[in-house]
């Protein structure tokens, strides 16, 4: 029995020592920035009357974007702490936003989820969006 607490405890050694070599412990490993400095963070605010529908067509927006803009960028939805429908866009330079507007402007597929989403959520005058220059 001693032969198998001795070994067991050497293996558990080797495994311990082989995670804190593979550098798991260290601090320099957290999270990264959520955007780097001239990046342009827009922050779009919807309260929506079908929140649920809503959520489907801007994931659904989102997807069609990842696939057909010319400009990259991210996105991700989001719903804010009063139920309201939000979308993080993290764009690379303010140049390159205002080519993604200008895209989705006149982008008729992106502009039929937009009214998609118009419909579902009231009034397009009920979005808000702040749009901030990161440092």
């Amino acid at each position: 029995m001693t032969v198998i607490k001795t070994t067991a405890l050497a293996l558990m050694a080797l495994l311990i020592s082989a995670t804190a070599a593979a550098g798991h412990h260290e601090k320099s490993e957290g999270p990264k920035l959520a955007a780097k400095p001239g990046q342009i963070v827009i922050v779009y605010y919807w309260p929506c009357a079908d929140a649920d529908n809503g959520m489907a067509l801007l994931k659904e927006m989102i997807a069609y974007e990842r696939d057909a803009s010319p400009y990259p960028y991210s996105a991700s939805p989001a719903i804010h702490a009063d139920g309201a429908l939000v979308s993080v866009d993290v764009h690379s330079s303010a140049e390159s936003m205002e080519k993604a507007v200008a895209w989705q402007e006149a982008d008729t597929t992106w502009q039929a989820q937009f009214a998609k989403m118009a419909a579902a959520c009231g009034s397009a005058d009920d979005l808000s969006i702040n749009v901030l220059t990161m440092q």
